[in-house]
């Protein structure tokens, strides 16, 4: 990530953005220390200083390592992609200390600056109206307290620094409100401001200036008896000379006090002086002319305005009249996003640049009668100072059209419906805009759009903390964070949960996440007031047709983040075209989000809304059980054929379920495991579904439960696999489902043993195969007795196992079973002093295997083969078998061989005298745990790691890797793993 990638904010919490717009994680102190680098802008801060601000005086003993680690931290978050050895390109170490290199506006806190400087410049080369615009365009820049959270002496000084320069730069922007006759619009803000420094002078002085300007003379007097009360009792001092003079000339109402500096801020065109005038309007010979109000319909700016920082810049640029036609921009997302409260945030932002006035309306999009555009357009030539409205809507557009001709007016078409009813409210001529916006995306002619997403989590806590108050979040950030993930970040769901919170204040966070936690009464939780997510939602399921009411509702049962249009096929039983063509309806409707990379998503509560509609609409006839039952049908289909390619020679295919859907032609075995990797989750929740809906056949969720099974072994699945087959075991066993309950406890003996639970995945395995002989069932029987050899001790009881599963192999002629036996009947050997028999099967088996190309079992036989010629000695020969197995390992994609091979070829390194080649292929191995998520293997990887560099000669970096083995044993509470005999 280079220096222009990265975008830095300080004034608020402390946020480092990538290019994507994604947030970097970073720890308190590194933010401490990111805060005193950007303060610096640019220049270099010494290693002492840093110590300094960050913990103070006197620091503790380990500081300045402390800070070192830190750094070398901050740089891996800021720059992730950097080789090891590569130079830092953004955080530098120069002579003494460090340097960060930021872009040219890419912080915030120097934007700032440059606002507040070019807004100075404008009063004092007399524009008071580019100096306003500039002092709203740095305040707009801040998003809460500066520094927020950030420890460290420096950050205190610094937010307390900040924290004046924004009420300076917001009491300048305030006193040229007030010269450009704005007071009005000055009141409720500068109410608020003395209400939170009511020590301030200059912000009471404007706040009765306001006043007196807005004709309220005995307020402006309260306001000034209030601050001397004030000042009096906090610090026994009278009012400033200036605040008493003040109070003088308004007590005498002074009449120079009345007057603006520059004149009202937005003059109001006289009727008929446009260029086409209605009927009936005075002319400006007339003497009965009429002074026509400017237009200023915008609703008040929601005052908890939160986030959204990028979105209405973009808008805000987007609505810039210099355009050469009418601009027009277009909001679209899901009900409870936001997108009124962003358009009347952007609108307030620009309304300065549209003199001419601001509409506004509520076309009521989302209810059954949306407002007809000939009403709207006869409200807004009445705002216009047209008196006489023609009655025909053709008319009033074109005169609509004529009235706006050489003005600069601003109209926002809040939820609108359709193009339809927004196309004959756009201007005809330059100089006007429009901001619309629409839970659809509508396709308006030259319209810039705008997809309005969730909040950040960032965002969704301020808007939280803006609510409840910010000392409330910070005493449970964890349950705060909960909650506002439990709201799927949803502005609407985040505003109610913090109403819920505000008025009840003997409340935590923890108890409402608590009760958000269950989904079955999330959206029911969801409600305050006039405000429910769920009601936000049924204005727009109500107005769907019936087939798009139910794609609505049965895509909704796709568990996982997101779907496939064949798994959306299935489920609906309809053809790809007519899914996609459903679908893509649903997207326009804004109830469904198309993923860029392909498929479609759900937002949270969209899909709790969408499956509470299907179960009430299904009843008694079972729509949602029909329709996860042909999902089943589906995924079993295609991971069969995944299977087939995985396994050749194996036998365990031809005995799953026969299927409905035809299943997926891969291109090879790597298309079909890539498959199964990108529709997992999907799969995963399908068998939670399965085993929790009695209506739902359990016999083929077993079946692709168990077809699963060769990329649970490739990927080491077994940690998310084995929750839904023991939810599938239990089921089964209640309905008395015997075949599906072998499928399900097989599944979950093996993957219980592979993450260290082998008593738990004996009792599993010992009880399918009692199940398995008890009904003659021998599908799995080779499979289970091989299994029940792995978790048992390899002695010869265990060899014993092997040898029958071999055996129950070859007579069903399960070629790729056999193989499987093989290498674990080698390990056995090994381990009974017996390698040279061991290399005798192996071979015989790898000649066997060949023919079937590069699959999982030939890795394992290569491995167990390296394994047995370091056993006998032959170190050099196994580094080269285990140098074939590597590049098994990667023909067939899978990481967990990968990491086994990477172990066993730094064995036979170290057997050898070459710690430090052994070294590094333990870093491949650490490598490869760490994308595979398991910490279990991740400490083995550590434990081994730790031990090659000692004998390397890397004391600091091996005792760190121990220590983090062992943490992670600890933790884990495993032992380190066993050397293979």
């Amino acid at each position: 990530m280079r220096e222009d990638d990265l975008r830095y904010a300080l004034l608020g919490p402390v946020k480092v953005y990538a290019a994507d717009g994604r947030a970097v994680g970073l720890a308190p102190q590194q933010r401490a220390i990111l805060a005193m680098l950007l303060a610096r802008g640019g220049r270099a801060v010494t290693a002492g200083e840093l110590v300094d601000g960050v913990w103070g005086a006197p620091a503790p003993e380990r500081a300045l390592p402390t800070l070192r680690t830190q750094i070398g931290q901050l740089r891996r978050r800021l720059e992730p992609g950097r080789p090891s050895r590569a130079p830092a390109g953004v955080l530098l170490s120069v002579s003494g200390g460090y340097r960060l290199r930021v872009a040219d506006g890419a912080c915030d806190l120097d934007l700032f600056q440059g606002y507040v400087a070019q807004a100075e410049r404008a009063v004092l080369a007399g524009d008071p109206h580019g100096a306003r615009r500039l002092f709203g365009r740095a305040l707009d820049l801040w998003r809460g307290e500066p520094l927020a959270g950030v420890p460290g002496p420096h950050a205190d000084m610094l937010r307390a620094a900040l924290t004046e320069s924004r009420l300076t730069a917001l009491e300048t922007r305030v006193r040229l409100d007030l010269e450009l006759g704005a007071q009005a619009e000055s009141i409720p803000e500068l109410t608020l401001l003395v209400a939170e420094h009511p020590l301030r002078e200059g912000l009471r002085a404007q706040l009765m200036l306001a006043l007196y300007r807005g004709g309220r003379q005995g307020e402006a007097l309260a306001a000034y008896a209030d601050a001397r009360r004030l000042l009096d009792e906090e610090l026994g001092v009278e009012p400033g000379p200036e605040l008493r003079e003040l109070h003088r000339r308004v007590l005498n109402a002074d009449p120079a006090l009345g007057a603006a500096a520059y004149g009202p801020l937005r003059p109001g065109p006289v009727a008929g002086s446009g260029p086409a005038a209605g009927p009936g309007a005075a002319t400006e010979q007339d003497p009965a002319a009429y002074h026509v109000p400017t237009p200023a319909q915008l609703p008040a700016p929601p005052a908890d305005f939160t986030g959204r920082a990028d979105a209405a810049d973009r808008l805000v640029a987007a609505l810039d009249t210099a355009a050469p036609q009418v601009v027009v921009s277009a909001v679209a997302g899901l009900g409870g996003v936001g997108k009124t409260a962003l358009a009347l945030h952007v609108a307030h932002r620009i309304r300065d640049r549209y003199p001419d006035g601001q509409l506004y309306v509520d076309l009521g999009g989302a209810s059954a009668v949306p407002v007809e555009p000939a009403e709207v357009l006869a409200r807004f030539l009445r705002a216009l100072g047209i008196a006489a409205v023609p009655d025909g809507p053709d008319e009033r557009a074109a005169l609509y059209r004529s009235v706006l001709a050489g003005r600069r007016v601003l109209a926002v078409l809040d939820n609108a419906a359709s193009a339809r009813q927004v196309a004959p409210l756009l201007p005809g001529m330059p100089g006007c805009a429009v901001l619309v916006t629409s839970r659809a995306r509508l396709p308006l002619p030259a319209a810039e759009a705008f997809e309005l997403d969730v909040f950040t989590e960032d965002e969704a806590l301020a808007l939280l903390a803006g609510t409840v108050g910010a000392d409330r979040v910070a005493a449970e950030p964890e349950a705060a964070a909960e909650l506002v993930a439990a709201c799927g970040l949803l502005p609407l769901a985040v505003r109610i949960v913090g109403a819920r919170l505000g008025r009840r204040p003997s409340w935590s966070i923890a108890s409402l996440a608590d009760r958000l936690a269950d989904t079955r009464r999330r959206m029911a939780e969801l409600k305050a007031g006039g405000m429910a997510v769920e009601a936000s939602f049924r204005l727009s399921y109500d107005q769907l047709s019936p087939p798009l009411a139910r794609a609505f509702r049965l895509t909704a049962l796709v568990e996982g983040p997101v779907f496939a249009l064949p798994t959306a096929a299935a489920v609906l039983d309809r053809s790809d075209r007519e899914t996609e063509s459903l679908l893509e309806e649903l997207v326009d409707a804004g109830l469904l989000e198309a993923v860029p990379e392909g498929g479609y998503r759900y937002h949270d509560l969209l899909r709790l809304f969408a499956r509470a509609r299907a179960e009430e609409a299904g009843g008694d006839d079972g729509e949602a059980d029909r329709a996860l039952g042909r999902l089943v049908d589906h995924a079993l289909a295609a991971v069969r054929d995944a299977h087939r390619l995985a396994r050749p020679g194996s036998t365990v295919p031809d005995e799953l379920a026969r299927t409905r859907a035809p299943g997926i032609r891969f291109a090879g075995a790597n298309a079909g495991q890539e498959w199964v990797r990108r529709e997992l989750d999907t799969l995963i929740a399908v068998l939670r579904e399965a085993a929790a809906r009695p209506g739902v056949p359990l016999a083929p969720a077993a079946d692709l439960l168990l077809a699963l099974d060769p990329f649970g072994e490739a990927d080491f699945l077994w940690p998310r696999l084995n929750g839904p087959a023991a939810a599938l075991a239990e089921a089964a066993a209640d309905r008395g489902e015997t075949a599906a309950e072998i499928r399900a406890r097989y599944m979950l003996g093996g993957g219980l043993w592979q993450v260290g639970e082998g008593k738990g995945g004996l009792a599993e395995v010992n009880r399918a195969l009692e199940l398995s002989r008890a009904t003659g069932d021998e599908v799995l029987l080779g499979q289970l007795l091989n299994v029940a050899g792995l978790v048992s001790e390899r002695d010869e009881a265990g060899l014993a196992l092997f040898l029958d599963s071999a055996a129950v192999h070859i007579r069903r002629g399960n070629l790729w079973g056999e193989l499987e036996t093989s290498a674990n009947t080698a390990s056995v050997l090994r381990a009974l002093g017996r390698p040279a028999e061991a290399l005798d099967r192996l071979t015989a088996a790898l000649a066997r295997a060949r023919p079937l190309g590069w699959t999982v079992v030939r890795v394992y036989l290569q491995g167990s083969h390296a394994r047995t010629l370091a056993r006998l000695g032959r170190h050099a020969e196994a580094v080269d078998s285990f140098t074939e197995a590597l590049t098994g390992c990667r023909r067939t994609g899978s990481g967990y061989l990968e990491l086994l091979v990477e172990q066993g070829i730094a064995e036979a390194e170290q057997a050898l005298g070459r710690p430090g080649r052994a070294a590094a292929h333990l870093e491949g191995a650490l490598a490869a745990a760490r994308r595979l998520g398991s910490e279990r293997l991740q400490a083995d990887a550590l434990l081994g790691l730790g031990r090659a560099l000692a004998l390397a000669g890397h004391a600091e970096r091996a005792q760190a890797c121990l220590r983090a083995a062992r943490d992670l044993r600890e933790r884990l509470g495993v032992e380190p793993p066993e050397q293979d005999g």
